[in-house]
């Protein structure tokens, strides 16, 4: 979970964010006899949690434990860092969780989970009781990853801007400051990571805005692998918009076999180094750092390497029955690290959980990932997939239909426009 802190709000907002009563508890009572289902993070797969739990049961007490007051979301994010979407419109409240869904809502950090007595702590001394905990803090980044970068860094004149909020702007800010004919080096990360078109997503929307305002200015990926999703659409765009592969390229795709893999930042220098020794000088840098499952799934123990394993039935953890794994910090290859996916894992979940409490078996999941990703505001590209559980403890069965590269300006339009509508519709299905 990324800590937004109060002064954050208040520069972004303005003081009326945090005057309207955007966390707390909800005005509904539920008897303290009730399931107490406790939900750590408030993002994508935990807000969908609360919610589908209470479509499905509105007896059982609900309570989200999330350190912010408000939801900054990553999709359409990259948008903002070309200046065609504000940060204002990615940001949702938890009013409609609270006051139609009956949620109670906790600003706090989760910390401890007592296993034996099935009580959650948190950072400000606070204990609860659960019957049921779904854990979806989201990722950790490996900044260390890349030699000389840091969270210090990333917060500062090097922002990642992986997580909607300050960095966002400050990215925007740079690309908006660069000089004429200047150089926006990109690193794209190790495979899994949150919302895998995103890096290419970004590069393209910032040559957008290149093309018009800096036109000599280049945008450099260096990528820590050989191939990603929609990797044909994106260079025929590249192609068609901005010369990729000839001598005047706005843009430029380094994979990992051509020496992407950035090792070092050099600071003081601005300078990117790759595995093959090759460095790379950028006005703007932009390091999105590599992933793992976040802090607190990792010191209570629910992760085995970088990420949380579960049972693929249920999603419960492989350390204790009755807590869940959702989200970016699960182990659910194939499934790709996308808001669609962990909204679709939350509603699995909270119909085992649901099951369990009300005497029934629990179903077979049959989860799908609708993802969209765009080049520009007219040029689209989505994925259909559907994962259908396997086997406990296997990994689910993939089948998948792709966009692929077209001509036809109708098609792209079409395409970009089911792009849009999709965030729009996934933001209130989750918050609405």
């Amino acid at each position: 979970m990324n800590k937004i802190t109060r002064r954050d709000l208040i520069k972004l907002f303005g003081a009326g964010a945090l005057s309207s009563g955007l966390m707390g508890a909800s005005n509904l009572a539920f008897a303290k006899s009730s399931p107490h289902i406790v939900i750590v993070g408030g993002g994508i797969g935990g807000a969908a949690a609360a919610k589908y739990m209470r479509l499905l049961n509105a007896d059982v007490r609900i309570t989200v434990v999330e350190p912010n007051p408000v939801y900054m979301f990553c999709p359409s994010s990259n948008e903002v860092v070309a200046g065609v979407e504000t940060l204002e419109s990615l940001t949702v409240d938890y009013n409609t969780l609270k006051s139609r869904y009956g949620v109670n809502l906790i600003q706090d950090r989760a910390t401890e989970i007592n296993y034996a007595a099935k009580k959650l702590k948190l950072a400000k001394g606070d204990v609860i009781a659960y019957d049921k905990l779904i854990v979806s803090p989201g990722p950790d980044f490996k900044y260390e990853a890349v030699e000389g970068y840091s969270k210090a860094l990333a917060e500062g004149d090097f922002p990642a801007a992986w997580h909607a909020g300050p960095q966002t702007l400050k990215l925007r800010d740079q690309i908006d400051a660069l000089p004429q004919g200047g150089t926006v080096l990109i690193s794209s990360p190790v495979d899994p990571y949150r919302c895998p078109p995103a890096p290419y997503e970004r590069a393209s929307y910032i040559a957008n805005k290149l093309k018009k305002t800096n036109p000599t200015a280049k945008v450099i990926i260096l990528d820590s692998k050989n191939d990603f999703i929609f990797h044909d659409v994106y260079l025929d765009f590249w192609k068609k918009e901005h010369g990729l592969g000839t001598d005047n390229a706005r843009i430029e795709w380094i994979p990992k076999n051509q020496g992407g893999h950035v090792t070092k930042l050099d600071t003081q220098h601005r300078t990117l180094t790759t595995e093959n020794g090759q460095v790379f000088k950028g006005d703007v840098i932009n390091i999105i750092p590599a992933e793992m499952a976040g802090s607190f799934v990792r010191m209570n123990g629910l992760a085995e390497g970088d990420w949380a394993p579960f049972h693929s039935k249920d999603f419960s953890s492989k350390r204790d029955k009755d807590v869940y794994i959702i989200g970016d910090s699960a182990a659910a290859d194939p499934m790709p690290k996308t808001g669609y996916i962990a909204s679709n894992q939350a509603k699995v979940v909270t119909k085992a959980i649901n099951a369990e409490l009300t005497g029934k078996e629990v179903g077979t999941p049959f989860i799908t990932n609708n993802c969209v990703a765009m080049a520009a505001e007219d040029w689209g590209m989505t994925v259909a997939e559907t994962f259908r559980f396997n086997g406990d403890d296997k990994p689910y069965e993939e089948a998948w239909s792709m966009s692929d590269p077209t001509d036809n300006p109708y098609y792209r339009h079409i395409r970009a426009a089911v792009a849009k509508n999709w965030q729009r519709t996934l933001r209130k299905d989750i918050f609405s």
